[in-house]
């Protein structure tokens, strides 16, 4: 009996409203008319779209979850490859993380090439009644469940401790020291996430 081979994604899930607000972050003080012509530019981008003229609040980014990423992937995939293509691509969202944005996707390596093409092209996720904008890039392809979390906690790890991104996905300012109280929480939410990587399954 011959084995099925699998790969493993794991991918991260960059929304609109995060990319804006990276921007006006990184914007001075005194950048006031690049300031207005970039919000004229966000508007006209936005009511130019087919998606929701409003940016979505991080509230409708935070109840995203693995089902939200599987049935827009899959229409995606639908709407590239077509039914057929559809119904033969093996696909799951073993794992999607809203705080981190993180997902790990599990796909047969023969459908592997059209699962992450759909992934280049998939520029909305479906929750609710809205269309959140996104775009999703992939970090990381492992060829089994063991190389795929390593990859997930090496990532998150590298989240929590850079020096970059420091504090980011904890609520804490970027590159200000951890206080006693956010060490404490970062500590139960990297508990949390390393319990949900163990859960993914092992099977290759």
């Amino acid at each position: 009996m011959v084995r099925q081979k699998n790969r493993w994604l794991l991918v991260q899930f960059d929304f609109e409203r995060d990319i804006l607000s990276s921007c006006t972050l990184d914007e001075t003080p005194t950048s006031t008319p690049s300031k207005t012509k970039k919000r004229k530019l966000q508007q006209q981008r936005s009511s130019s779209s087919g998606y929701l003229s409003e940016v979505p609040s991080s509230q409708s980014i935070q109840q995203v979850n693995a089902t939200d990423i599987y049935r827009s992937l899959q229409e995606t995939i639908t709407q590239n490859f077509g039914l057929v293509g559809a119904s033969t691509t093996e696909v799951q969202v073993r794992m999607y993380d809203p705080k981190l944005r993180l997902a790990i996707i599990k796909t047969a390596r023969e459908d592997y090439p059209a699962v992450r093409s759909s992934l280049t092209v998939l520029t909305g996720i479906k929750q609710g009644g809205d269309v959140l904008r996104v775009a999703a890039r992939t970090i990381a392809v492992s060829g089994s469940a063991r190389t795929a979390r390593n990859a997930a906690w090496e990532e998150i790890q590298k989240r929590f401790y850079g020096n970059e991104n420091r504090g980011d996905e904890m609520g804490q300012p970027s590159g200000e020291p951890w206080t006693k109280k956010g060490k404490k929480e970062m500590e139960k939410k990297l508990q949390h996430l390393e319990e949900q990587l163990e859960k993914i399954d092992s099977a290759c």
